[in-house]
């Protein structure tokens, strides 16, 4: 029709000569003529004709897509070159529309190793792209059992291969059971889940062998039981590290080694139940300085064996220990954290507060010897405690400090003085200035100190005054009484109260008091009992008329004794003591014990009329 015939014209030639084309090979030029890209599947009887027959712009196209014509091209890789290269383009630039024939040609052609060979190195993108394809598994697969070991090898790094054979390796070897496992170890993959090889036990075990798995509580329990022959699953939940060191496998100590935070995390600290390491694999563990300090925090934490020597440990983690309390709790320890570079204040303190830490620590006494000085003294200083605690330990101090800490609540200061933890000399006394309240309970505490030696303080009568209400004996008392100037309570009403009824409680000596201070202490001293009392004692150092002036200053009936007729007084040995006086001074004219209504008895005192 166009007027003449070319020789490329595919009906001009003669098609069918003995040992060129078939049929099915002219039917396939035919239809690659005509622009139909036959199946990748087409029945190809003389491939290499049918290539010598085609265009090589053919080869950059879809017809090229035949299984047998790319055996064809493979199995002369040195003549077919350029046909190589421009099939390698084609699969690189539109791998979409090739991917049916690879899934073809995995399954009958004959040289898949070569293409995947050539593909990987023409493009460096092939398995990265063909993995993220719904056929990844079927690539993969024919990777993995297909590609030279040299190839693997060098495939271990990077495009993403071992990750997604580690993930997909059950569904891998459900396509390819009898993968030798050399393969696999080639790619370093990390098998993700053991058990879930387990229908191909040679390769899990080789792999386990190899280390090449995860680190995972089930991975890790498969190689316990499958690989080890451990049975004791119990152990393995409760303290896993400390019954897989027991084990003594090296594959599976350098496999945990390897990647030991990996470990830590996606094992130990997975296992809920994991708290009964035993101290040698706690101690294995902190003493790491490859995992993550938080991770490592979170393992402690739970455990529940106690470290039993701070020593035994970095410096930088003592306060963490002191802060779970997973550290035994003796002096030693809180010396030792106390002196190292690790040492937070606020951490010892809130350790030595707890409740339980306390009554451990101070089942032991305080270390006495030089040497634990520090701890002695972080202890006095110790303002952060609460006083119950603070109390508690300043009890145990195996020793009295010479002088009060500085910044100190006051709280505190009393508890040191009220457990006699300071000793009482005029600098310690001085610590305290502008404290009265403190000077007071301090000479208290020490109050046969410094009544043995007076001088050593100069205390003024206001001072001594607060002693004198302070919790003392009277015997105390009356030698504090002693070191003052008693003129005062002639003028001081209040210091006469306070003095009066000590001395009429005690052996005080009055044959000193001066007229004028035995009429105060009387008049001033309560109740109305003590002051006859006192009147009784002192009566020898007033004069008839001393004394008539304090009984004039007396409650009736004691200001009834009088000049006049009589008067009435209670019948007690008080009374009939100062009526005995009384009538030897001419002061009353008699006395005499006289019957009551109702049986009473009452003292009749007859009094002078002038």
């Amino acid at each position: 029709m166009e007027g003449y015939l070319d020789d490329t014209y595919y009906q001009y030639t003669s098609l069918f000569h003995s040992g060129r084309l078939s049929p099915n090979d002219n039917k396939f030029l035919i239809q690659i003529r005509a622009f139909i890209t036959p199946d990748p599947d087409f029945q190809i009887d003389n491939a290499k004709e049918v290539v010598d027959a085609m265009r090589d712009t053919d080869f950059g196209q879809g017809y090229v897509l035949n299984v047998k014509l790319v055996d064809c091209l493979l199995s002369d890789q040195g003549r077919y070159a350029d046909q190589i290269a421009k099939l390698l383009g084609l699969v690189s630039t539109e791998f979409d529309r090739c991917e049916a024939f690879l899934e073809a040609y995995y399954v009958g052609g004959k040289r898949t190793p070569a293409l995947l060979t050539r593909l990987t190195s023409f493009w460096k993108q092939f398995i990265s792209t063909a993995l993220m394809r719904q056929r990844g598994i079927s690539h993969a697969t024919r990777l993995v059992a297909d590609l030279s070991e040299e190839t693997l090898r060098s495939l271990a790094e990077g495009n993403g291969l071992p990750a997604f054979v580690s993930e997909r390796l059950p569904e891998i070897l459900a396509h390819v059971p009898e993968l030798p496992p050399q393969r696999l170890k080639l790619l370093k993959i990390e098998v993700e889940s053991l058990p879930a090889i387990g229908e191909h036990p040679s390769i899990a075990r080789a792999m386990a062998d190899a280390g090449l798995f995860e680190l995972t509580v089930e991975n890790v329990e498969y190689v316990y039981r499958q690989v080890l022959g451990g049975s004791d699953l119990h152990a393995l939940a409760t303290r896993n590290y400390t019954t897989l060191r027991s084990m003594g496998s090296d594959m599976l100590d350098g496999r945990i080694e390897r990647e030991f935070e990996a470990y830590l995390d996606e094992v130990l600290l997975k296992l809920d139940d994991n708290t009964d390491e035993d101290v040698s694999s706690i101690l294995a563990i902190i003493r790491r300085d490859d995992v993550d300090s938080g991770s490592l925090r979170r393992f402690v934490e739970r455990q529940s064996a106690l470290v039993p020597e701070l020593s035994q440990v970095p410096e930088n983690l003592h306060a963490m220990l002191f802060d779970l309390r997973r550290i035994s709790p003796t002096w030693e320890n809180c010396l030792a954290f106390l002196s190292g570079s690790g040492f937070d204040e606020a951490q010892l303190i809130s350790y030595l507060e707890d409740g339980s830490e306390r009554a451990a620590l101070l089942e032991k006494p305080i270390p006495a010897d030089p040497d634990s000085r520090p701890l002695r003294t972080f202890l006095l200083n110790a303002a952060g405690l609460s006083d119950a605690a603070y109390s508690d330990y300043v009890a145990a101090l195996p020793k009295p400090f010479g002088r009060f800490p500085e910044n100190l609540e006051d709280s505190k200061r009393e508890i040191l003085i009220n457990q006699r933890k300071i000793t009482f000399t005029k600098e310690s006394f001085d610590d305290l200035a502008d404290e009265v309240d403190l000077q007071v309970l301090f000479v208290t505490a020490n109050i046969e100190a410094y009544i043995n030696e007076p001088d050593m303080l100069v205390l003024d009568d206001d001072f001594l005054d607060n002693l004198l209400e302070a919790d003392l004996t009277d015997e105390k008392k009356t030698s504090v009484i002693s070191l003052m100037n008693l003129d005062s309570v002639i003028e001081l009403p209040e210091r006469a109260a306070l003095i009066g009824p000590i001395i009429d409680r005690t052996n005080f000596d009055v044959s000193d008091l001066k007229a004028d201070v035995a009429k105060s202490l009387i008049a001033h001293s309560a109740p109305l009992s003590t002051r006859i009392s006192l009147l009784n004692k002192a009566h020898a150092v007033l004069t008839d008329d001393d004394v008539r002036q304090v009984l004039a200053g007396l409650p009736a009936p004691y200001s009834d004794i009088k000049t006049g007729y009589y008067a009435r007084l209670d019948n007690n040995s008080e009374n009939r003591t100062l009526l005995g006086w009384l009538d030897s001074r001419n002061i009353i004219s008699s006395w005499s014990i006289e019957s009551g209504i109702f049986f009473t008895e009452y003292l009749r005192v007859n009094l002078y009329r002038r």
